[in-house]
């Protein structure tokens, strides 16, 4: 009777334990505003909005007010892509002297063309990997709805927007309140009553959005789309088929919960993990959250309603409308924390998990990890305790997760997991 008590008490006190975060700033200087290259702190953006990663680990941004494409470096050094700094306008050209006008979506095709929604403009460019910028699809200064060439087709404050496998283009068209579908050179309706608002769900046209602004693709092609004025997040299947994945239409909140329970305040842009799990920029809350596949929605950084730019570990960072979110290969997370004028390095919380075998004394943890991290495993026999002693060495991750054995799980024991600088 003793032994089972011991291992009930073991795994009340260590299974789901939550673990550090850490928020740090990657480049930018917090509420200033500006239009200079340079590198971290050096550098200035006027509220940048989404962010893609390409095959390098470089970022892109989409530096919305100063009207360019941005790259920063994985060491913060930050130079001027495509456009002119502070200057709007509509110019096919080589670098920076292209223009576009308030840019907020980016997406990367297979072949490393990085595709803008330009939304000042109500067009969808095109940039190559040498930096040459053309017209995809829309007429340029013309906002509108119509379906059909590329060179006539009409679009209303395109924002969100995402490029499957086989080079199809998908773009959020905010304005107009649906999700169009570009591919062979011609734009089509995939999903929304056009200039309609609403929430049904339903499929293609049937169904509803409000301000739809981000997109991602999960590994199946279902199609996942922040519903901002809904404050949902929305699924469309390959046949057009759209459902309401997580939140409740016409209900914003705080609240995290599984489904419908959720509660978002304007959700931006998503970005799936390795694991299959949703992170989404809850722009209004100041809070990234985390949806499971199985739609278990929970908050990860930031604290909802609490706007600020500090940076730290275990919930000490803030945000100040988180908008554009990507994972980067190492499994960490780059925000763009737009008002704040920062593009943030992100360490989500892990989960300790732990498995015991009773007979063997044996205690196995794991933990999921961002590749290159080091990571101590230690425990306690005494929750009064000060001190904590290491079980075994220091580990560094080589990939999405890690995993040690204590062999002598006897008595009472608490364990933890640190993130080492």
């Amino acid at each position: 009777m003793k032994k089972l008590s011991v291992i009930l008490i073991l795994f009340a006190l260590t299974a789901g334990l939550r673990a550090q975060d850490l928020v740090s700033t990657l480049a930018g200087q917090a509420l200033v505003s500006g239009a200079t290259n340079g590198t971290g702190t050096n550098a200035l953006f006027s509220d940048p909005a989404a962010v893609v990663v390409d095959a390098s680990g470089n970022y892109y941004i989409a530096d919305s007010l100063n009207d360019a494409i941005r790259k920063v470096t994985a060491a913060g050094v930050v130079t001027t892509f495509a456009g002119q700094l502070g200057v709007a306008g509509l110019i096919n050209a080589t670098g920076t002297g292209a223009q576009f006008d308030d840019p907020n979506g980016l997406a990367f095709d297979a072949g490393g063309n990085l595709y803008v929604s330009d939304t000042g403009n109500n067009v969808i460019r095109k940039i190559t990997s040498a930096g040459v910028v053309s017209t995809y699809a829309g007429v340029a200064g013309t906002g509108g709805y119509l379906d059909g060439s590329t060179g006539t087709a009409l679009f209303n404050s395109p924002l969100g927007i995402v490029v499957w496998t086989n080079g199809t283009v998908y773009v959020a068209d905010s304005g107009n309140h649906c999700i169009r579908k570009i591919s062979g050179g011609t734009v089509a309706t995939f999903a929304g009553s056009p200039q309609v608002w609403g929430s049904a769900d339903g499929t293609g046209t049937n169904a509803q959005f409000n301000a739809p602004c981000g997109l991602r693709f999960d590994a199946h092609r279902i199609l996942f789309v922040s519903d901002a004025n809904n404050n949902t997040v929305r699924k469309i299947t390959t046949n057009g088929m759209v459902t309401t994945f997580a939140g409740t239409a016409g209900q914003d909140g705080t609240a995290d919960g599984v489904g419908n329970a959720a509660r978002f305040r304007s959700p931006a842009e998503m970005s799936f993990d390795a694991q299959g799990n949703l992170y989404v920029a809850d722009s209004f809350n100041q809070t990234l959250r985390k949806i499971t596949t199985n739609g278990v929605v929970s908050t990860v950084c930031g604290a909802a309603g609490a706007a600020g730019a500090a940076s730290g570990t275990n919930g000490v960072g803030r945000f100040f409308n988180p908008y554009g979110l990507v994972v980067a290969a190492d499994g960490s997370l780059v925000v763009v924390d737009s008002y704040n004028e920062l593009v943030r390095a992100v360490i989500v919380p892990f989960a300790l998990s732990l498995q015991l075998a009773g007979g063997a004394h044996t205690a196995s943890l794991s933990w999921s990890t961002v590749i290159g991290k080091k990571y101590q495993a230690q425990f306690k026999t005494d929750l009064t305790a000060a001190n904590w002693t290491n079980l075994g060495a220091a580990m560094t991750a080589t990939g999405y997760s890690l995993n040690t054995t204590d062999n002598g799980a006897t008595g009472m024991k608490v364990y933890r997991v640190l993130l080492l600088p």
